[in-house]
C-alpha cells in the first residue's frame, strides 16, 4: 500500500511543523527588525506658584498658595509642606491694598484647629498631621465681599510673583428649591433636588452651584459640572436638578451614591462667577471628568493668575435650604 503522504506531502504532520516553525521564525525577525528603543529625557520642570483664593459676598478673602512639581516628583512638598507659608499676599480693593494675615495650623489651640479643619472641608486629625498655611484677614472689614467691587491680587513668594483680578458679580437669588424622588425609583427615601432661579435680562451670566448636607458634609460639595452660563436660557426661568456629589473621604452604601435621602437638610448654594473664573472652572472639570480617557477631546485647563497656575475667585452666593421629605 502507498502512503498517503507520499503524494500529499503537504497535508503530513511533519511538513505542517516545519512550516510553522518557519513562519514564526518570519515573524520574530519583522518584529525585531522594526522595534526600536527610545529612551525620552524628559527636562527638568520649573517650578511655578499655585494660587487657590477665593471671596464671597459678606466674607473675608481666603488664599492657599503651593508649587508646582515634575512629573516624578514625589508627592508632597518636602520640608517646605504642601501649602506654603512666608509669602506676601495682598488684595487691593476700591484702590486700597491690604496685606492678608498668615495663618498656619500647627499655631493654632484644638478649638480654633477644629474651626479651621470645617471651613476648609479638611479632617482634623489630617491638619494635625500636615499643618498647613492660609491667607485671610481677620480685622480689615473692608475686605469683605461686596458686590459689584473688583478685587486685585497680589502674591510674592520667595523669587515667585503672581497676579490676578477678580469681580464679585451681583448676587441672583434662588427662586424656590426641593427634593423630589422619581417616579420611576424603587427607593422612596432616595431622590434628587432641583433648583428654580431667574436669569437676568443681560447676556453673559455665569453661575456655579454646590451643596452641604448638614452635620454630614465639613464643607460646601462641588459636582463635576458645576458651572454653566445663560447661553441656552438667558433671561428666563430656569430649572434644574442635581446630583449629590460625595466627600472623598466618605464611605457609604453603592446603593445611594448620588442622591440625597430623605430626613436630610441640605444648604443649596447658587453662585455667580465672572467670565474669567467660568473659563477656568469649565476647563478643570472637562479635565478631571476626562479621566485619563484616550478618547475624550484633549482639553488645555485655563487659569486666571497670571505668572502663575491655579484661580482667585470671587463668588455672589445665593442660599437656600432644603429640606428632604
Amino acid at each position: 500500500m502507498i502512503k498517503r503522504d507520499f503524494f500529499f506531502p503537504f497535508l503530513s504532520q511533519n511538513f505542517l511543523l516545519r512550516s510553522l516553525i518557519f513562519f514564526i521564525a518570519i515573524l520574530i525577525v519583522f518584529v525585531t527588525g522594526c522595534s526600536k528603543i527610545i529612551e525620552v529625557e524628559i527636562p527638568p520642570s520649573i517650578p511655578l506658584l499655585v494660587v487657590e483664593g477665593s471671596i464671597r459676598n459678606g466674607e473675608m478673602p481666603l488664599v492657599l498658595l503651593s508649587k508646582s512639581q515634575g512629573y516624578f516628583d514625589a508627592v508632597g512638598g518636602g520640608q517646605e509642606g504642601f501649602y506654603l507659608g512666608g509669602a506676601t499676599v495682598t488684595v487691593t480693593v476700591n484702590e486700597t491694598p491690604y496685606v492678608l494675615d498668615e495663618i498656619c495650623t500647627d499655631d493654632l489651640t484644638p478649638e480654633a484647629l477644629e474651626i479651621v479643619a470645617t471651613t476648609l472641608g479638611m479632617d482634623v486629625e489630617i491638619l494635625s498631621m500636615f499643618p498647613i498655611c492660609a491667607y485671610t484677614s481677620f480685622s480689615e472689614f473692608d475686605l469683605l465681599g461686596v458686590e459689584g467691587a473688583r478685587y486685585d491680587l497680589h502674591v510674592l513668594y520667595d523669587t515667585l510673583e503672581v497676579t490676578s483680578t477678580t469681580t464679585l458679580q451681583n448676587v441672583i437669588p434662588i427662586d424656590t428649591a426641593y427634593f423630589l424622588v422619581p417616579s420611576t425609583s424603587e427607593n422612596d427615601s432616595l431622590g434628587f433636588i432641583w433648583m428654580t432661579y431667574t436669569d437676568p435680562d443681560t447676556l453673559g451670566n455665569s453661575f456655579r452651584w454646590s451643596s452641604k448636607r448638614v452635620g454630614k458634609d465639613p464643607s460646601f460639595i462641588y459636582p463635576l459640572g458645576s458651572a454653566w452660563n445663560d447661553s441656552f436660557v438667558n433671561g428666563q426661568q430656569f430649572t434644574l436638578s442635581f446630583y449629590r456629589y460625595s466627600d472623598d473621604n466618605e464611605l457609604e452604601p453603592s446603593s445611594e451614591y448620588g442622591f440625597w435621602k430623605t430626613g436630610d437638610t441640605v444648604q443649596v448654594r447658587l453662585e455667580t462667577v465672572d467670565a474669567a473664573a467660568f473659563s477656568a472652572i469649565m476647563t478643570f472639570e472637562s479635565a478631571a471628568s476626562a479621566q485619563g480617557n484616550p478618547f475624550a477631546p484633549p482639553t488645555n485647563v485655563k487659569s486666571n493668575i497670571e505668572g502663575g497656575l491655579g484661580w482667585w475667585i470671587a463668588y455672589g452666593a445665593s442660599e437656600y435650604t432644603v429640606i428632604c421629605n
